[in-house]
Order: structure tokens, then C-alpha cells, then sequence
């Protein structure tokens, strides 16, 4: 398995590329279509969440429910459109975006629980923690999908 760099030098040809007029154009360009496959995402798993929340079912299950339609949606969205890989098999790529998802997740279920824990446990505090969590886990998500999942690896893509 061949090993992905993800040190300084390759954050620093990323921070160089955002800035270099050009490379930063399709950088930002990536950034507003991950941010509108993530809004989209944002969407599907309140709904889900919400539904599943006010048919009682517990805020925690509601959520990984809620996360594993959303991170499935999210991720052939932007195999497709944002990062517009269209050769490499799904059954390669999607085991790592779940795990990098996942670890969002975590953070995601942590400001849930913290939200709901100092607020109160009522369905409209437990969405908005929902909504909390998701907004913390976004900049650590695009990175990883930018830097790690659909990155291209060579010099000049990075």
C-alpha cells in the first residue's frame, strides 16, 4: 500500500498553491463546491436527525443514522463534482473518506453531547447541537478530502 504524505511540506505547497493566483482560484473554486455538497449534507442529516429525534428515538442513534446517509450522499458528490474523480473505484476510496468522516464525526457527537449536556436535553437544543457539531467538523473534513482522499499526489497537483 503506497504511503500518503501529509507532513509540513505537503501543507506548505498547499498554503503556496492557495495564494499563487491561479492555483488559489481553483482551490477556493474546490472550497465553494465542498461547501455546497456539505450544506447539501447538512441538510440530509438534520432532516434525518430531526425526524428520527421527535420519534423519540435517542439523539446519539439519531445521529449516526443522520451522519451514515449524509457521509454516503457527501462522498459520491464530491468524488463526481467537486474532486471529479470519475476512474478510481468507489469500494478504494469510500473505506478511507468513511474513516476521515468518522473522525469528524467523533468531534461532531462531542459538541452534540456537550451542547446538550450544559443547555438541556429538549429536541430543539439537541438539533441546534446537531447543527454545532457539524459546523466544527467542516474545515477538517475539506482538508482531509483536499490533502488525503482525492488528492492527485503529484507536484504539481498538490
Amino acid at each position: 500500500m503506497k504511503s500518503i504524505p501529509f507532513d509540513s511540506v505537503v501543507m506548505s505547497k498547499f498554503v503556496y498553491n492557495s495564494v499563487n493566483k491561479k492555483r488559489g482560484y481553483l482551490i477556493v473554486k474546490k472550497i465553494v463546491k465542498f461547501s455546497s455538497v456539505g450544506a447539501l449534507g447538512s441538510v440530509t442529516n438534520i432532516t434525518i436527525f430531526s425526524a428520527l429525534t421527535f420519534m423519540n428515538v435517542n439523539y446519539n442513534i439519531s445521529a449516526v443514522i443522520a451522519f451514515l446517509v449524509a457521509v454516503t450522499q457527501n462522498y459520491q458528490l464530491n468524488k463526481k463534482w467537486t474532486f471529479r474523480d470519475h476512474k478510481t473505484k468507489t469500494r478504494k476510496k469510500f473505506p478511507k473518506y468513511l474513516a476521515l468522516n468518522f473522525t469528524s464525526f467523533l468531534v461532531n457527537l462531542a459538541v452534540l453531547n456537550l451542547v446538550v449536556l450544559n443547555f438541556g436535553d429538549e429536541k430543539l437544543i439537541q438539533i441546534m447541537g446537531q447543527i454545532a457539531g457539524i459546523a466544527a467538523a467542516m474545515g477538517f473534513n475539506f482538508l482531509g478530502s483536499y490533502l488525503i482522499i482525492f488528492a492527485k499526489h503529484e507536484e504539481s497537483e498538490i
